[in-house]
């Protein structure tokens, strides 16, 4: 579907279901890789209509689009929006590639652009960027997530990562300071589990990757990585969490909250603490305008390392009008579109240059900790999804006590070096 400048406010996106490579066939081209024999179809030369695929769900679309429909006001051009939920769009995109139905942008997990790189559905944009050269301008492991063999394959969009949510009435009532180390973390969460909260941290453990970020935060502090989990820096992680079960800082139950559920254990006040990520600031300010919040750091044991979570924008192959993709990529990255954006889509920026869009002084925290963010690279970036899910289901056993913490993690790293052999 076409959207027009002036139509685009009426466009609702459609998500993709079962069945997806048959849609894909009757409803025609996604526009940019379709079968150029058509009028109505983009052709190498271009024909002043975008088509930009993305996984954003609603609210989070909404602030995509009015930046979309800006450009396309400006331009005089149209963009034909593709919505598809985040756990189908690699398959969507894969098909697409199959079928030569590619968009000519799409918006992808920052970690599978080695995979579209080496599948060539995305194209090296290396010339283009030596030429654009604001590649200085992006934090170190942002622009890293663009990386394949020396060359760039996207563009940064947003970035976002984790820190230490914290209840400063509940601590001050219980006379506890905002962790600056995991021991602290330990001792905090037991203390205010005893006075005035519930649980005195919160944080996503359930099965799936997602309920890896916690303990992979904790393994990195001790100085350990994805790819080398089981080794002590993993032992060590899961042996802390568990002692926060043990010592009551931490409900058991984690093992089956998502990240919303953390959140919503910490506004309601029955968790003084919580991990996650930027995304909960504009939620918890709507959601519970009176709470008295604050954030810290991701504590240090070894060192200090916050998980970095991130998109790319990227030109397909399938692309029938790259210069006016690359035109929106750009337009999308200008720093005064990122200072109106960014604080809508409640994300932080992937550059260093965009000071109006972190003044915020609790998204400045979040911000800060970007410059020594940790992301996988390579391989591990390729497979991260299954490396967290084992990650995850190592945390599963040892607070279950189906395991100890060493057994685990010899587990979770026999598998993990499988997984890293078959790629």
């Amino acid at each position: 579907m076409r959207i027009t400048p002036s139509a685009r406010t009426r466009f609702i996106t459609v998500s993709l279901v079962a069945g997806l490579a048959a849609s894909l066939t009757a409803c025609g081209s996604l526009g940019g890789g379709g079968d150029d024999s058509g009028d109505d179809d983009a052709t190498a030369e271009g024909d002043g209509v975008i088509s930009f695929m993305h996984y954003y769900g609603e609210p989070h679309n909404v602030p995509l689009e009015a930046a979309l429909d800006e450009f396309a006001a400006a331009n005089d051009v149209e963009i034909d929006v593709r919505h598809v939920p985040f756990p189908d769009f690699n398959r969507t995109l894969q098909q697409a590639a199959a079928a030569d139905e590619l968009p000519d942008i799409a918006l992808i997990n920052a970690f599978d652009t080695q995979q579209m790189a080496e599948a060539e559905i995305i194209q090296d944009l290396s010339d283009r960027v030596e030429e654009w050269g604001e590649q200085d301008a992006y934090y170190p492991t942002s622009w890293q997530t663009t990386q394949v063999d020396g060359a760039t394959y996207g563009i940064p969009h947003v970035a976002d990562d984790y820190a230490v949510y914290y209840n400063a009435d509940l601590l001050a009532a219980a006379g506890v300071e905002p962790p600056q180390t995991w021991e602290d973390m330990e001792e905090a969460a037991a203390a205010l589990s005893q006075n005035g909260a519930k649980y005195g941290l919160a944080v996503s453990g359930r099965e799936g990757a997602e309920g890896a970020t916690g303990i992979l935060l904790r393994a990195l502090a001790a100085g350990g990585d994805l790819e080398t989990f089981g080794d002590e820096a993993g032992v060590e992680a899961l042996e802390s969490f568990g002692r926060m079960v043990e010592n009551g800082g931490l409900s058991e139950g984690f093992l089956t909250w998502s990240e919303d559920d953390a959140k919503n254990h910490f506004a309601t006040g029955q968790a003084a603490m919580m991990i996650n990520s930027a995304t909960y600031v504009n939620i918890l300010r709507e959601e519970v305008p009176d709470l008295n919040w604050d954030v810290a750091p991701i504590p240090t044991d070894q060192t200090s390392r916050t998980f970095l979570s991130a998109e790319n924008l990227t030109i397909t192959e399938g692309s029938g009008d790259e210069d006016l993709a690359w035109d929106l990529i750009t337009y999308l990255q200008q720093p005064d579109v990122l200072e109106t954006y960014l604080p809508a889509r409640n994300k932080l920026p992937a550059r260093n240059d965009v000071p109006g869009a972190v003044e915020d002084p609790i998204r400045k925290k979040f911000a800060d900790q970007l410059e020594n963010a940790w992301a996988p690279e390579g391989q591990v970036a390729t497979n991260s999804e299954e490396m967290l899910v084992l990650v995850q289901e190592a945390l599963q056993a040892t607070i279950s006590g189906s395991a100890s913490a060493a057994d685990a993690a010899a587990t979770a790293q026999v598998r993990i070096d499988e997984a890293l052999a078959g790629s």
